[in-house]
């Protein structure tokens, strides 16, 4: 019975990795509809030829994600294997790894193994690692784990921050959102619990909750005190409320003993600090979401609303949140707004995908022109300039990457599949 489970769960994997593909990948309707073109489909008064911006790089087969460390890359495959890489102009240059190590960490009843690559550079550490059915067929009740092992919390005294998101649809996706979470010691590669786990209950997939405690790469760079603060939906158990949120606070006692409740009714997986307040998102009974501030005490105070569904209408990327088919860019640190002009790119243009520069300053962002065919933006908020590129291949967008000088990679699928890949690197 056991190795029927196994067998099941590393099929099952496997299928989720696939559709991961699909899903990252980002491949629209309109490229279904639309024949593959030889060579760029571009209306002059609205698009330019993105080799003007960008170069290809077609050694690297996988898509490039942006690791912790300023500057540096990495790409993982199906086995684990990972590579780093700094962008040099418009090429990848490869970096070679400090070292890599084993881990065990626990998760319920099992210990989930891997192998974490890292790399050392300026002082720190960033190093990821792979844990799947497929590659360790001993474990029976998880199927997939991605590993992130970066510089410890404030509240951490040593050792590393160690983290894991066990949703392989997020596999190349730059938005992962770790439920698993713990100290690594720095020389015997041991591995603790973080927070505590009194009072986690498990799922129907008979692993502990993976909404007992959430923490995403954007809120670990804004942990600035010896009490830590991440997501949980542990106090919404009934089905109409399960898309709830909180914002939790690690030590104190009460109700989960190990934490407290510091936000309640968040709308999103994000939170901002700015001077001495905390930002969020809160849903309106009315229809239509807020972004609150909040300084301490019992309420917090109304920033501004925005009008439709935060999911459903805006997209959201660092401190940059982008409405759909407005083109409206707020920033949450500043409070400015930005319209980016879609004119010129068709009646009802809206955006699918969005990335930002951390400050904000840099956006790329994906829709469909006038043809059905996948259109690519990017805009230079500060100086107002924008440039559009169409192209069927824009649809497969796996990643995308900005940093604060504008320096853009795009990571895009050799077509439906996902089997292979190659870069778009802007040459600024």
């Amino acid at each position: 019975m056991a190795k029927r489970y196994k067998l099941i769960l590393s099929l099952l994997f496997i299928v989720l990795l696939a559709a991961a593909v699909v899903v990252v990948t980002g491949v629209l309707d309109i490229n279904k509809r639309a024949e593959r073109r030889t060579q760029s489909t571009t209306d002059p008064a609205a698009s330019s030829d993105y080799t003007d911006l960008f170069q290809t790089v077609t050694d690297v087969a996988l898509p490039v994600l942006k690791t912790r460390l300023e500057g540096v890359y990495y790409t993982i495959d199906q086995n684990g294997d990972v590579h780093f890489y700094e962008r040099n102009d418009g090429n990848l240059k490869e970096l070679p790894e400090t070292g890599a190590f084993d881990v065990k960490a626990e998760c319920g009843s099992e210990e989930l193994p891997a192998k974490i690559h890292y790399l050392e550079k300026d002082g720190e550490t960033w190093g990821c690692g792979l844990f799947s059915n497929t590659l360790y067929p001993e474990v029976n009740v998880y199927s997939y784990g991605f590993f992130e092992v970066t510089e410890p919390l404030p509240e951490q005294e040593n050792g590393f921050l160690m983290m894991i998101d066990v949703e392989p649809s997020r596999f190349y996706s730059p938005d992962k959102v770790y439920s698993e979470i713990f100290t690594l010691d720095k020389e015997e590669h041991t591995a603790r619990h973080f927070l505590s786990e009194n009072q986690r209950q498990t799922d129907t997939d008979a692993r502990p909750r993976t909404d007992y405690k959430m923490f995403t790469d954007d809120i670990l760079d804004q942990q600035n005190d010896s009490r830590t603060l991440f997501f949980s939906s542990r106090f919404y158990v009934s089905y109409e409320d399960s898309g709830m949120l909180d914002v939790m606070s690690s030590g104190g006692s009460g109700e989960n003993i190990d934490n407290v409740r510091y936000l309640e009714n968040v709308a999103s997986l994000n939170f901002w600090r700015v001077d001495n307040a905390i930002l969020f998102f809160r849903a309106n009974p009315d229809g239509g979401f807020s972004l609150m501030k909040y300084t301490g005490g019992d309420e917090s105070e109304k920033v501004r609303d925005f009008e439709g569904t935060l999911g459903a209408d805006y997209l959201i990327s660092g401190r940059s949140v982008l409405k759909k088919d407005t083109g409206e860019i707020y920033n949450v640190y500043t409070g400015e707004t930005y319209t980016v002009d879609y004119s010129g790119l068709r009646e009802g243009f809206r955006a699918d995908l969005f990335a930002a520069s951390p400050k904000g300053d840099f956006v790329v962002l994906r829709g469909a022109n006038t043809e059905n065919v996948a259109c690519c933006l990017t805009c230079d908020l500060a100086t107002g300039a924008i440039r559009s590129y169409t192209d069927d291949m824009f649809g497969y967008i796996a990643a995308m990457s900005v940093d604060d000088e504008g320096g853009t990679i795009l990571s895009l699928a050799n077509g439906k599949s996902g089997t292979s890949y190659y870069q778009l690197i802007a040459v600024q």
